[in-house]
């Protein structure tokens, strides 16, 4: 059932931010070609390629909002405005529910950041003499040693992706917690959310005071060398997140499970 409802979510995004997307390569294209065109500067000086420059910085901008909003306003209507009396008909628990939505929310994240990438780098390489300064920083042994700089970071890079989609899953599950309290109001959900969030956030600033105090404070932590005290924290990191996560998850389950207002 998971992998249905998840199937369900990456249609309803797709439906928007895949146009978006589309949209977003083109112009990128499009400035990619202003840009080859014009071999004086990087950036066009007439105004139609100032004007795709903008468009793209604001339409990059505009998919991150969506996709936030979308992650957002799913989990509101779908499980808390009138489809949440046919959704919570279905035959699963409450759980899955919920990891439909934040998993869904992660990939689609992702989705957007990758484009956003995608869009910003077509342009750089359109640029003339960007791929043959890269093809001779191949051939002069740039990027043999340039692997062979960040060799020793690896592990620290496989955890700073770790960290990041931890972070992320955090974030959402928290948005979810504060949107599961403030259902709890008859009247001014949002302002009851608003609310949650703003406290949740608070206690979080103060664990994450407390935590730091004490790391500074230790003596081992002080005798790590500059690569294990950054995968130290690293773990740290991680470790929070994933507590955050069982904390705020466990909130929004036994809210939606147990005290569920549907409008």
């Amino acid at each position: 059932m998971l992998s249905r409802l998840i199937g369900y979510e990456m249609k309803a995004f797709g439906r928007i931010l895949l146009p978006l997307y589309g949209v977003a390569i083109i112009l990128s294209l499009l400035v990619g070609i202003e840009l080859n065109a014009f071999s004086g500067s990087k950036m066009p000086e007439n105004a139609f390629g100032m004007a795709l420059i903008l468009f793209l910085g604001l339409l990059i901008m505009a998919i991150f909002i969506v996709t936030v909003v979308l992650s957002v306003g799913r989990f509101y209507t779908n499980l808390l405005g009138r489809e949440g009396y046919l959704m919570f008909s279905l035959p699963t628990g409450t759980g899955t529910l919920i990891w439909a939505k934040v998993i869904s929310s992660i990939i689609w994240s992702f989705f957007s950041t990758a484009v956003a990438f995608i869009a910003v780098m077509i342009p750089v390489l359109a640029y003339p003499g960007t791929v043959d300064e890269l093809a001779d920083m191949g051939r002069n042994g740039g990027w043999s040693a340039l692997m062979e700089a960040i060799a020793p970071y690896r592990s620290n890079i496989i955890l700073a992706v770790l960290l990041v989609i931890a972070y992320l899953a955090y974030c959402i599950v928290k948005i979810y917690a504060a949107i599961a309290i403030g259902q709890l109001w008859s009247d001014h959900r949002i302002i009851g959310s608003a609310l949650a969030y703003i406290a949740m956030d608070i206690v979080e600033a103060i664990l994450l005071g407390a935590t730091g105090i004490a790391v500074s404070q230790s003596d081992r932590w002080n005798d790590l060398s500059q690569v294990m005290a950054f995968t130290g924290a690293e773990v740290v990191a991680i470790l929070m997140c994933l507590a955050g996560i069982a904390v705020c998850g466990f909130i929004t389950w036994i809210l939606l499970d147990r005290k569920l207002n549907l409008e």
